[in-house]
C-alpha cells in the first residue's frame, strides 16, 4: 500500500508542476502567444523537476551549453522563442506521457528504449522540435493500441 500511496504523491507532484502550462498545451494560439512572449525562466526547473533529468543531460536536449542552462536557471528573464518552443513542446511531451503510461516513472523507463515505431530510442530525438513531435506521435500511436 506505501508503494501505491508514493507513486500517486508522484503523479500528484508532476501534475501539479504541469498544471500551469495546460492551457498553452490546448490550444495552438495560447502556445503561441506564450512562445512569443517567452516562457518564464523558471519553466526551465519545472522542467528538470518534472523529468528528472540531469543539468548535463536537459542542456543537451535543450541545445545548450550547461554554463548558459545555469545561466537562465539563475535569471527571472523570460526565455526566447526558441527555447520558449522547445520547453514548452517537451513539458507537453510529459504531460501526455503522463497521461498515456498513467506514471511518469513509466514513461521516464520507457523513453530510453528503442522503439521499433520510430526506429529509435525517443530520449535520443528530444532534442528538436520534429524528433519530440514523433515521440509524442508514437505516444498517440499507443494510445489508440497501434503498436508498430
Amino acid at each position: 500500500m506505501k508503494v501505491y500511496g508514493e507513486l500517486e504523491d508522484t503523479v500528484n507532484i508532476v501534475s501539479e508542476a504541469l498544471a500551469p502550462y495546460q492551457t498553452y498545451f490546448e490550444s495552438p494560439v495560447n502556445r503561441l502567444s506564450v512562445i512569443k512572449g517567452g516562457l518564464a525562466s523558471s519553466s526551465i526547473q519545472d522542467l528538470l523537476n518534472i523529468s528528472g533529468s540531469t543539468r548535463f543531460d536537459m542542456a543537451k536536449n535543450l541545445d545548450l551549453t550547461e554554463p548558459t542552462l545555469r545561466k537562465h536557471l539563475s535569471n527571472n528573464k523570460e526565455l526566447s522563442t526558441s527555447l520558449s518552443e522547445h520547453v514548452l513542446f517537451l513539458l507537453e511531451l510529459y504531460d501526455k506521457g503522463l497521461d498515456t503510461f498513467g506514471s511518469i516513472e513509466e514513461f521516464k523507463n520507457w523513453l530510453p528504449q528503442h522503439n521499433i515505431g520510430i526506429g529509435a530510442k525517443p530520449s535520443d530525438l528530444l532534442d528538436s522540435i520534429t524528433g519530440i513531435n514523433m515521440v509524442m506521435n508514437e505516444l498517440n500511436r499507443i494510445d489508440h493500441g497501434i503498436l508498430a
